[in-house]
């Protein structure tokens, strides 16, 4: 019985109750995008835990070793959830959260920086997506997006404070490994976008599941800045047992990588 208590009390501690059940973990592998050279992976555990979906996402460095943290709360809605990412090496943070009955956007550039933070909308603009509701999003919109696109669509950008306007529709078919490939773009909706980076990201036709994304990160570089990446999702590295056990794991992990992704 005392070993229960600690269990529950160790999986609370870190965000997980005892509710959690099982889920599904998946890994991405990220290539930088102008020369191909490894930069970091990618580990994601999805789950339920009373009811609500989360995320839990640790990234490591080449070498193993984990370096930043993100959190993923559905309770907002699958396409704007509540984020938190931490980037162990300098103390940086952005995300979403929610309050009071309040939503917010937040920003610090490092551990002895001042948090910046704007008040976001309630409910929030239509075709409203944050970080990696755009996964639930493609889902929710696959005829359309197949079709005519989705114009605008509100991107949150942490780093602004604010949603900006981006315009999403189908790029190509593709075959990838036997299998059929939908890409997507999403590019900011404005007559200047076409200077700025967009986003691709590649989807299984039949099981509409992550395959590929290509475009700007939310992780950065040893100057600060969001790098470019191609990551690949391999189908092969997909699982669907994930146990509460796993997660409190995952969770658990001291984020000592030191890499500078340069």
């Amino acid at each position: 019985m005392q070993h229960t208590y600690g269990y529950i009390a160790a999986l609370s501690a870190i965000g997980v109750s005892a509710a959690c059940v099982a889920g599904q973990y998946y890994q991405g592998y990220a290539y930088a995008s102008d020369d191909g050279r490894p930069l970091y992976r990618e580990a994601h555990w999805l789950y339920g835990d009373s009811g609500i979906e989360h995320r839990l996402v640790i990234y490591s460095c080449p070498d193993g070793e984990p370096f930043v943290r993100k959190r993923v709360d559905t309770a907002p809605g699958t396409a704007t959830p509540d984020v938190d990412l931490i980037d162990g090496r300098g103390g940086y943070r952005e995300g979403v959260r929610t309050r009071d009955g309040r939503r917010e956007v937040f920003a610090q550039a490092d551990a002895h920086s001042p948090e910046h933070s704007a008040q976001l909308p309630l409910p929030p603009p239509p075709n409203a997506v944050i970080d990696a509701g755009f996964d639930a999003f493609i889902r929710q919109h696959w005829d359309t997006l197949s079709g005519s696109g989705v114009s605008p669509v509100q991107f949150l950008v942490p780093s602004e404070l604010r949603y900006l306007d981006f315009s999403a529709r189908v790029l190509r078919d593709s075959r990838a490994d036997g299998a059929d490939v939908r890409w997507f773009r999403l590019s900011l909706a404005s007559w200047y976008g076409f200077v700025l980076p967009h986003i691709d990201v590649g989807y299984d036709a039949q099981t509409r599941e992550l395959r590929e994304y290509r475009g700007l990160s939310n992780i950065r570089d040893g100057d600060g800045r969001n790098v470019r990446v191609d990551i690949r999702f391999p189908p092969s590295e997909r699982r669907t047992d994930v146990s509460a056990a796993q997660v409190e794991r995952a969770a658990a992990m001291p984020l000592t990588g030191r890499c500078m992704l340069r």
